[in-house]
């Protein structure tokens, strides 16, 4: 009789604590808004307690109690729980109680540690033991060491067998990793090792199958459950509908919810809140308004979840106004909204980069007691950070402290990168010490954000000290750091230390994105270095990496430069070649290329092959082309070329009228050459240095220094409107233009208006006007021109008549030997604080230095 009383109330304890934990739940929600995740525990809690009533007091009703743990023993039913642990401890010389102690605070290395002692001292390890292991390392989501301990229990039949609460406990960690395999093959086995399978076991299957999306598998489980006996539950049901939401199928969802109810349980707002995330999940908003318009209908209290998925979804489609009212109906329907609902709304701000609307968002929030969290303060920070708003982000990094919101390291790492937008490496490494000041480590991350900042400052130095330091303190950088200062050398045209750096990032086992190795391409093909863009190219195609367009364009555009036609002409075919599509830009280059070598047949024929592969020629190429025809002097040919460029519809440039101008001047046809220079107007263009210089060039090679003066009188008459004034090469021509037609006084009197002006002469036209000078016989004016010659630091030249040398012999001439020994004294005094001339350097040795 006393036994009877004592197990009755065990059995009402039973059911007294669902009824405790749901009269907690309440009252909490009465006073506290009581978060999404928060609430739905409670209620599986609740329903987990009511499930483990009902079969207590079926155990009761059928007198058939047997209290198993997960320690359980061969004993039967009179051995209570607390008299298993009590003989693990005294049979294992208290070694158990110690375990049990590790395993519960967490110290799974120290529980393990113990196991070992055990057996080391003879004892021998109870069911208790292996369950305590099981238990700790599952809710420490370590799988394999569950697995591993309940491997070894199930392999020593003479301590006993696991019970089902231990079974249950792996399968649950099982579906907490998402591992739908191994949760089945544990539920499997279970009866082979002499366990059966209760309620919970497939519902921890369910609940994996659930979290993995697999809506089938669920279903079949859930199905297999009625055929063994097992009828589903409240949570059965819920993981399938679980499994339905995150797939968005609203009518497998709506399916399951009907068969619930005709199996005759009543859902609750945990299975609603899955179908109208269901409805969701595949945009049909008024779908999922109708259900929770009929959970109000059913008298189920609706939750923060109902709403929030609502509100999720039109956030995420962009409907940020919308989804701002159902915050409002939230409230107004007597339902406070967490601070997770209000970072659905701003993620939408965030996504549009919306900072005005997403302050209001936040004032509203503060306004309605919400404390807004590290994720919204963080979000609040991107949008900030996004435009290069630095002044924005240091304000809420402010308004965090000022809240108590702790900022994390994604609040750093994001505030940092508004610094590197705007180059701020002062700011970028401020932040950088506050956030190690809030005891955060900075991460990769967090130093790839400083060193993007210096790149855009254009210190690659500092960027490559950070980096050096990242390696000495042993946080190791991963390929966007390497390729972050490989570009900042690049970008600044050291071709040698970005090569170092891609080299020790290969060496680091690490393969760099094709922008980095196009970047180093275009910085070797700048330098005019073919031969080492051609190297970075090959160690693309070594790491079987994309090689781009932009790529091939810088070696083709390279090879152009250097008048290489042979070398562009083979980069251009590879490319073609390798199925990479080549531009205006590519065929432009090629033409320019032969252009240079003066092979206007060459280019020609690239022209054709262009427009054969369908791609339109730009200004650029007819301008190679007729530079072609120019560099070889064929006007007829670059007149032609002129026509086809305007019956394409494309208008002439400067440029093009330039080498229209340059064909025309090596052919030696002054006069069409100034008919050019007349006509570039009539094309609405107005004619500059390069137009004027090509022709007065073209005057004095003809030797017609009057036709050249007048041209350069033109250009310095209408400097003050085209602000082009006349460069050094227009008058140096003009004056030896003059000096060599022997017209002393028009050579002389354009120096002097050249060195007036302030524009530098060169050598030859002193030494020209000099020598004009001597052959008029003007040897005072010869002097003169050679002291202001020396005045102005150019260098005379040593012999001819336009030399010191040459004035002192015309003195001679005449007798005036006192004159010509003042000249030669001059000689003497420059020879002496003249600097000594270098050796020229071959071109090939100029380039490898």
């Amino acid at each position: 009789m006393v036994a009877s009383f004592k197990s009755f109330g065990s059995v009402s304890k039973t059911l007294l604590l669902p009824a405790v934990v749901i009269a907690v739940f309440l009252g909490l929600e009465a006073c506290f808004s009581a978060s999404v995740a928060i609430e739905e525990l409670m209620i599986v809690a609740a329903l987990l307690c009511l499930e483990f009533g009902r079969r207590s007091t079926k155990a009761f009703s059928s007198s058939k109690a047997a209290a198993q743990k997960c320690e359980v023993t061969e004993a039967p039913e009179e051995n209570s729980a607390s008299q298993t642990t009590q003989r693990s401890h005294e049979s294992t010389g208290g070694l158990a109680g110690r375990l049990q102690a590790a395993a519960r605070s967490g110290d799974l290395a120290s529980a393990e540690a113990l196991m070992g002692t055990m057996r080391r001292e003879g004892h021998r390890p109870t069911v208790f033991c292996y369950g305590t292991l099981v238990s700790a390392f599952a809710k420490a989501g370590d799988l394999a060491g569950a697995e591993k301990w309940l491997e070894e229990l199930a392999a020593r039949p003479d301590l006993g067998k696991p019970n089902v609460i231990c079974l249950n406990i792996t399968i649950s960690a099982c579906a907490k990793v998402g591992d739908v395999k191994r949760a089945e093959s544990w539920l499997l086995r279970m009866t082979s090792m002499g366990v059966e399978p209760d309620v919970m076991s497939y519902n921890a299957v369910i609940d994996a199958c659930a979290r993995a999306g697999e809506v089938s598998r669920a279903e079949e489980w859930l199905q297999k459950m009625n055929q063994n006996g097992i009828p589903p539950n409240l949570v059965s049901y819920s993981s399938v509908l679980h499994a339905c939401a995150k797939a968005g199928d609203v009518g497998r969802a709506e399916a399951w919810l009907k068969k619930m109810e005709a199996g005759g349980l009543e859902p609750n707002a945990i299975c609603y809140n899955s179908i109208i995330h269901a409805c969701s999940k595949a945009g049909d908003c008024d779908r999922a308004v109708s259900w929770l318009e009929e959970m109000a209908k059913r008298g189920i209290d609706q939750t923060v979840n109902s709403y929030s998925t609502i509100i999720d979804m039109l956030a995420k489609r962009g409907d940020v106004e919308a989804a701002e009212q159902w915050l409002g109906r939230m409230t107004e329907v007597g339902i406070e909204a967490d601070a997770v609902s209000y970072n659905m709304v701003l993620g939408a701000y965030c996504k549009t980069g919306d900072a005005d609307q997403a302050r209001s968002l936040y004032e509203l929030m503060r306004s309605r007691s919400v404390k807004p969290n590290t994720i919204f303060f963080n979000m609040l920070i991107n949008i900030h950070a996004r435009i290069g708003d630095s002044v924005g982000v240091a304000r809420w990094l402010k308004e965090m402290r000022l809240n108590n919101v702790q900022a994390d390291r994604v609040s750093f790492n994001t505030a940092i990168k508004s610094f590197a937008r705007s180059a701020d490496v002062a700011g970028a490494e401020m932040l950088l010490k506050e956030m190690r000041a809030a005891s955060l480590d900075p991460d990769v991350m967090t130093y790839n954000a400083v060193i993007s900042t210096c790149a855009r400052a254009r210190d690659p130095d500092r960027a490559e000290a950070w980096l050096l330091l990242m390696l000495k303190t042993g946080i190791q950088p991963d390929a966007m750091t390497y390729c972050i200062v490989i570009d900042a050398f690049a970008q600044g045209s050291d071709s040698a230390r970005a090569e170092q750096w891609l080299n020790r990032m290969e060496a680091a086992g690490f393969r760099g994105n094709p922008n980095t190795y196009s970047s180093l391409v275009h910085t070797f093909a700048k330098r005019g270095d073919v031969t080492g863009a051609e190297h970075i190219f090959q160690r693309v195609e070594n790491l079987k990496l994309e090689t781009s367009g932009a790529m091939y364009n810088a070696l083709i555009s390279a090879c152009a430069k250097h008048g290489d036609a042979a070398r562009a002409e083979y980069w251009l075919t590879k490319m073609l070649d390798n199925g990479a599509r080549a531009d205006v830009a590519s065929y432009s280059a090629v033409i320019h290329a032969c252009a240079k070598s003066k092979d206007l047949t060459r280019a020609e024929n690239w022209v054709e092959r262009m427009q054969e592969a369908g791609v339109e020629a730009n200004i650029v190429t007819f301008n190679s082309v007729i530079n072609a025809c120019a560099r070889c002097g064929d006007v007829d040919r670059a007149e032609s070329w002129l026509k086809r460029m305007e019956k394409a519809g494309i208008a002439p440039a400067v440029l093009t009228i330039n080498s229209m101008i340059n064909a025309c001047a090596k052919a030696g046809d002054l006069a069409r050459a100034e008919d050019w220079l007349v006509a570039i107007r009539e094309y609405g263009l107005v004619p500059d240095a390069v137009s004027y210089s090509t022709v007065i060039h073209a005057c004095t090679v003809q030797q017609e220094p009057a036709r050249a003066e007048q041209w350069l009188e033109e250009m310095r008459a209408g400097s003050s409107a085209t602000g082009e004034k006349p460069s050094p090469f227009c008058y140096n021509s003009v004056i030896q233009a003059w000096a060599r037609a022997g017209d002393c006084k028009k050579a002389s009197r354009w120096l002097a208006l050249m060195l007036s002006e302030g524009v530098e002469a060169n050598p030859a036209s002193f030494s020209g006007v000099v020598a004009a000078c001597v052959a008029s016989g003007n040897l005072d004016d010869a002097e003169n021109w050679l002291a202001l010659m020396s005045k102005h630091g150019v260098p005379a030249p040593r012999v001819g008549s336009g030399s010191h040398a040459g004035v002192a012999a015309a003195w001679l001439r005449r007798g005036e030997t006192a004159r010509a020994a003042a000249v030669k004294k001059l000689i003497q005094e420059e020879s002496t604080t003249r600097p000594a001339e270098k050796p020229k350097q071959s071109p090939s040795l100029r380039s490898r230095k």
